[in-house]
């Protein structure tokens, strides 16, 4: 396909394709044989089990990541222009845990795993030392984000979130948000949030001192 001069501008600023002359882009991107997909707005890019062959960039728009729960979609992620979604490719997690979809009128560069794997180009074995970098920066916080929500209970998010952060000496742990925040990543509404907590502290399990919490 046809790489217009402004696209291999815009994908030579993001850091997948950093170290890789502007000049070669052009010709590398031929040579993997990737394609750019168009989604309107809602569309579906894969849905939660889908395997993918192929490592998409957010070239213009934003996506989303999702995880389907009790006939709802729980957002767990946001990738905008220049940001690799690679993490949900095969060569990781096997399978995307998540629901992909445009939130507006998207363009993804699709990049053929295969392809780019049996390329000899040096630029592709950049490429391919670039994407396993950012797969290894953004892996943790998604799988860490997905054994959070994916607890089908609110009081079940709290505890594995708390199981995150790390503990001072005294066996406490601090929220690095404040409660609204907080509630908004355990995708629950504020007084459900401020409801379970109390929950908590009467049951014995929690002790609650601002942004402080004991597990007991």
């Amino acid at each position: 396909m046809e790489f217009t001069q402004d696209l291999i501008r815009s994908l030579h600023s993001s850091a997948v394709f950093e170290g890789i002359p502007v000049k070669d882009l052009r010709d590398l991107l031929r040579e993997i044989d990737a394609r750019v997909m168009e989604l309107s707005e809602g569309q579906l890019l894969r849905r939660a089990g889908d395997c993918m062959d192929f490592y998409p960039v957010v070239v213009s728009g934003i996506v989303q990541a999702s995880m389907p729960q009790g006939g709802q979609d729980r957002p767990v992620a946001q990738f905008g222009s220049g940001e690799s979604f690679a993490e949900a490719v095969p060569a990781t997690l096997k399978h995307t845990p998540v629901n992909i979809r445009a939130l507006e009128s998207t363009s993804i560069l699709c990049i053929p795993a295969k392809q780019l794997e049996s390329c000899t180009s040096p630029h592709a074995f950049l490429l391919r030392e670039n994407l396993s970098t950012e797969m290894s920066k953004k892996i943790g916080v998604l799988t860490q984000t997905l054994s959070v929500v994916g607890e089908p209970r609110l009081s079940d998010r709290i505890m594995a979130y708390l199981r995150t952060l790390p503990q001072d000496a005294d066996g406490r742990v601090e929220v690095p948000m404040n409660r609204q925040e907080w509630a908004t990543y355990l995708r629950a509404a504020d007084k459900s949030l401020i409801r379970e907590l109390s929950t908590l502290q009467k049951e014995g399990v929690l002790e609650v001192d601002g942004r402080f919490i004991r597990v007991l």
